[in-house]
């Protein structure tokens, strides 16, 4: 209802416009937007909008209300930054959504070494305009975040912003600038946070060796939190390896708590805790923690994802199948989305129509060996063994080497009953940190699977017996 849509404490700070004639200073400025987006998310009382979702509307020519409309906030927060060399100039206002007109505006001309203080005023300026308290404890969190040395700061929002591409090389030079902030300050813990995230990303995606690039998102992760234990960002990045590397379930529980306690607000934390959920068979539980992901970072199309998963595991494939159309409409060439239509839509008996899916999800894929399992799949479920065999034994001939997914191939054996190849790729899959193991206990395509006495084998192995 409109009521909900214009909810004052719901708030987006959109991302600051740079006014500098060097366009290398942009880093500054979105970094600067998420230090904001951060400082406003440890408030009690405000729901923050988180990054991803506010980055969409950089150097748009949207109106304040249809923003505000389309991200279901009351509030907006908006500004400009102009850097030159140790001078900061920040323009700042809060703008009522409903009536489009400001609600506190404010002008900062400082010294960079200001930055910490200029933080902390648009906090406690935004927390007495929307009638909420600033406490002291969000006070010290600010300023706890400050590194000694204001290189330091810098670097680290460099980092950030290729952090946030995440592709391989904008990685590695995030991993450089997180660095060198750390040899500036060694005792930053943000910096160290940033590392953390960087090398569990590298692990993820397979551009490291699992077992290297996970050692060292924990040694980093474990740093920070010696550094700064009030640091949501460093008990997410622990408990994401905990979670997806080490299997330690109650461990990682215990990080993801403490995050979300101290800022409440962290998208990124409600995501993981869902994954986690899911993982340990607590269903319910991480629908309710995906949507809240979902609520903070509407537009990120990570987190929809986690709320389709979610919904799918828990068999609402109705739901999950309009939220997959909704984030098509945004990106139509979505690869996640497309993936979760062909498995939705066997799932609901719509044989045809995943086939049609396939097809295009063969399209726009990059991993056509992937998308090629996915064709096979289809027909596999739909009873034409002969070609799903044919079709199957060509995409395997593709992706014997380096893949990253194995979940599919895990499934399209486990339909045709080939349980050693099924049970063979798993083990492929556990051995490279690449093993989806809330999909092999809950994918309705891996009934068959679970039928083996392997499975229970394979459970005990990731602690989950």
């Amino acid at each position: 209802t409109k009521t909900d849509a214009l909810e004052p404490r719901r708030v987006a700070a959109l991302p600051l416009a740079i006014i500098s004639s060097d366009q290398q200073d942009e880093y500054f400025a979105d970094g600067l937007t998420e230090e904001i987006i951060n400082t406003l998310s440890s408030i009690p009382g405000l729901k923050v909008i988180a990054r991803t979702s506010v980055m969409k509307y950089k150097e748009a020519s949207k109106s304040v209300g249809e923003i505000g409309r389309e991200l279901k906030v009351g509030t907006i927060l908006e500004g400009s930054v102009r850097k030159a060399g140790g001078r900061l100039r920040i323009t700042i206002q809060l703008i009522d959504v409903g009536s489009e007109s400001p609600i506190w505006s404010q002008k900062y001309d400082r010294e960079l070494e200001d930055v910490f203080k200029i933080q902390t005023d648009i906090a406690e300026r935004v927390a007495e305009a929307l009638k909420v308290q600033l406490l002291t404890e969000n006070r010290t969190l600010i300023q706890q975040k400050a590194p000694e040395d204001i290189g330091a700061y810098v670097l680290y929002l460099r980092g950030r912003y290729h952090w946030s591409r995440r592709n391989k090389e904008d990685l590695e030079k995030a991993i450089a600038y997180f660095g060198e902030a750390i040899e500036k300050d060694p005792n930053y813990a943000l910096a160290h946070a940033g590392m953390a995230d960087c090398y569990t990303l590298m692990g993820r995606h397979l551009y490291l060796p699992a077992k290297e690039a996970f050692s060292k998102a924990r040694d980093f992760a474990n740093r920070a939190l010696e550094l700064n234990n009030d640091l949501a960002e460093a008990h997410t990045s622990l408990a994401a390896v905990l979670l997806i590397y080490d299997w330690e379930w109650d461990e990682a529980e215990d990080q993801f708590k403490r995050a979300i306690q101290l800022n409440p607000n962290y998208a990124t934390a409600h995501y993981w805790h869902s994954v986690l959920l899911q993982t340990t068979g607590r269903l319910q539980e991480s629908v309710t923690a995906a949507e809240k992901a979902q609520v903070l970072d509407p537009l990120s199309p990570v987190i929809g994802m986690g709320v389709v998963q979610a919904y799918f595991f828990s068999g609402q494939y109705d739901k999950a199948v309009e939220e997959c159309y909704r984030y098509l409409d945004m990106n139509p060439s979505f690869v996640v989305a497309r993936d979760f239509l062909v498995h939705l839509h066997v799932q609901n008996g719509l044989f045809e129509e995943a086939a049609e899916e396939a097809k295009r999800l063969l399209d726009v894929s990059e991993r056509k060996s992937e998308a090629m399992a996915h064709l096979a799949y289809v027909y596999a479920a739909s009873g034409k063994t002969e070609e799903a065999k044919k079709l199957f034994e060509a995409s395997v001939a593709d992706a014997e080497f380096g893949y990253s997914n194995p979940t599919i191939f895990i499934i399209v054996c486990s339909i045709l009953g080939d349980l050693d190849n099924a049970y063979r790729w798993a083990e492929k899959a556990r051995e490279s940190g690449r093993i989806a193991l809330h999909s092999l206990r809950f994918s309705p395509d891996l009934q068959r699977f679970r039928t083996d006495p392997r499975y229970n084998l394979l459970l005990a192995k990731a602690h989950l017996q």
